[in-house]
């Protein structure tokens, strides 16, 4: 149910955002078709998900904060989309698990590795970090990391960005997979692989930012 239920959604909210807006996709045939991979994006507000599910054809499990699913609607939307919930109140090893079952099945992954909502200099895109959960994740599943971009999401805050024809600016950027490192230390591959990571969103960023 969840992937008809989500293709549904990204049908209607993709018409949606290409009638108000006006965006700009860069380096799109670097995610790939088939196979699997931890999509992993800057984070700087509510919009950002359904922006990249906007232009990225394939199905994303989405893992979220588990506080949203407390609410009946909101668990029974996001279960439907096929979302995860995270309880960063400690080591969450049953969506661990589901995740690596996930990636193993071959699907996408989508995960905020800032861990939160994060802006100006707090940013990834600017001097902040993101934590090596991601890199965690790739090491145990075998699968890449995708580098992704998302800016001017915050624009959709106001009423009239929505409004059709308004020509809203905002931008997507796909970067080079990342393959996981499996040297015999894993907690420094980890490490190192973060920064490529974290240096791979800043390069995007500085590719798209004027467009937005």
């Amino acid at each position: 149910m969840s992937e008809l239920f989500y293709r549904t959604v990204r049908t209607i909210g993709r018409a949606i955002f290409y009638l108000s807006s006006k965006p700009r996709v860069l380096h799109a045939e670097r995610a790939p078709g088939r196979g699997a991979y931890l999509l992993a994006a800057n984070h700087t507000c509510a919009y950002d998900p359904p922006l990249l599910i906007a232009v990225n054809p394939r199905m994303i499990h989405w893992l979220s904060i588990v506080e949203l699913f407390r609410n009946p609607l909101s668990r029974w939307f996001l279960q439907a989309f096929g979302a995860l919930p995270l309880d960063r109140s400690k080591t969450d090893t049953v969506t661990v698990r589901r995740i690596v079952r996930l990636l193993k099945a071959g699907r996408i992954v989508g995960i905020f590795p800032e861990g939160g909502v994060r802006q100006t200099e707090d940013s990834v895109l600017h001097s902040g970090t993101i934590e090596a959960g991601v890199c965690k994740l790739a090491q145990l599943a075998g699968v890449p990391v995708l580098p992704c971009v998302v800016l001017g999401a915050e624009k959709f805050r106001r009423w009239t960005s929505w409004l059709p024809g308004a020509r809203t600016r905002w931008a997507v950027a796909f970067g080079e997979l990342i393959q996981p490192r499996t040297a015999p230390d894993r907690a420094a591959a980890r490490a190192a692989m973060a920064e490529e990571v974290t240096l791979a969103l800043r390069a995007l960023q500085a590719e798209v930012a004027a467009y937005v």
